[in-house]
């Protein structure tokens, strides 16, 4: 869904890295500083950036990691709402907390597979 002040799906990117992919990565989620996805489960990983191309395993792609990116949705998001890469190990953006984020929802979700600008900020674990 469209952030809260602009009509359709956009993103800010500021900056952006280059990263060799150890796995098969999507465009639109959230991956680690290995060339994996970031996750929040077993041998957490912390979020780099967001893919903004699909790549193949050893393919460089460019990850955003400043100011927003669009990332797909594991479930409804809300505007406003603390974001953290999903427990599935797929890159996908699922709701965390104060204690537990990488980012803020600048749009909402109503549920997974949805695309939502998020604020990219640097990870926090508690």
């Amino acid at each position: 869904m469209a952030s809260q002040n602009n009509p359709g799906r956009q993103y800010d990117k500021q900056h952006a890295v280059t990263i060799v992919a150890t796995a098969t990565i999507l465009a639109g989620r959230f991956v680690a500083y290995d060339g994996g996805y970031a996750t929040t489960t077993g041998g957490v990983k912390d979020a780099q950036g967001v893919s903004e191309t699909d790549a193949d395993i050893g393919d460089a792609f460019s990850a955003i990691t400043g100011y927003s990116a669009l990332v797909e949705t594991s479930a409804a998001i809300a505007f406003g709402a603390y974001v953290k890469p999903a427990t599935d190990s797929t890159g996908r953006a699922a709701v965390g907390t104060i204690s537990d984020h990488c980012g803020r929802a600048l749009g909402s979700a109503s549920g997974a597979g949805e695309l939502v600008e998020v604020q990219i900020v640097t990870h926090v674990h508690a």
